[in-house]
């Protein structure tokens, strides 16, 4: 059991990057709930929701353990995010907010961006090193990041790109390839790497690969169905619950 509790922050990380439902053309709230598991061990639950209201976005994702894993640890994540989606669906986040519990610590984390670029930064408490926020125009925070790789979207403009994440403690990139047909599914190999920062509290992992895996829609959209990454206890799997 203490090796899998060990890999809950690489599901929080696939959870990051679990598809925000895709964009709505009102103002209206659209929610969605996956299940993580390793190996076939039920290990945490996510949801989240999204929110458009013109090119503005607000988003949030709440990632918990669940099943037999909850008995021994309290691991969560709590985060918002609010910013513009621009021309091309480029995503450009404003305000960046973080709860997460770890068997280190609760911290709490906020950033702000201005044009592009980190502004103000707070993690408390403080990790032992952080790259400088000045050095990070570009970046998006781990929900932003979602909604720019994972959300609904024309089945050939997914995947195929690669996106660099700053949550105010590391610096990470996530490159996914173009996608790929197998068995009616589209299926984009991905490879995450921490760049900059100290490690997670429960893995050190400085890169590892993933798959994600899409539904096509009868409209010619791409939903998320799953993504996958192997792990040393076994096959992680972040699954679609609605």
């Amino acid at each position: 059991m203490s090796k899998i509790l060990r890999a809950l922050p690489a599901l929080a990380l696939l959870g990051f990057a679990t598809a925000l439902p895709g964009p709505a053309s009102r103002a209206a709230v659209d929610r969605s709930s996956f299940s993580f598991s390793i190996a076939g061990i039920p290990v945490g639950a996510a949801s989240f929701a999204f929110e458009q209201a013109g090119g503005s976005y607000s988003a949030s994702t709440r990632i918990d353990t669940a099943g037999l894993v909850g008995v021994f640890t309290d691991f969560f994540y709590d985060g918002q995010a609010k910013g513009q989606l621009a021309a091309g669906g480029k995503v450009v986040p404003q305000i960046f907010t973080a709860t997460s519990k770890s068997p280190r610590a609760l911290r709490k984390s906020r950033i702000e961006w201005k044009n592009g670029t980190p502004v103000a930064v707070s993690v408390e408490p403080p990790r032992d090193s952080a790259p400088d926020p000045a050095e990070q125009a570009g970046t998006l925070d781990p929900v932003s990041a979602s909604l720019r790789l994972l959300r609904d979207a024309p089945a050939d403009e997914i995947c195929d790109t690669t996106v660099m994440v700053f949550d105010g403690s590391r610096v990470s990139r996530l490159k996914v390839a173009a996608p790929v047909e197998k068995n009616g599914r589209l299926v984009c190999a991905g490879t995450y790497a921490r760049l900059k920062g100290e490690a997670s509290s429960m893995v050190g992992a400085r890169e590892f690969p993933f798959s994600i895996t899409f539904a096509r829609t009868a409209d010619g959209m791409a939903t998320l169905e799953r993504v996958e990454a192997p792990t040393n206890f076994g096959q992680a799997v972040v699954a679609r619950n609605d």
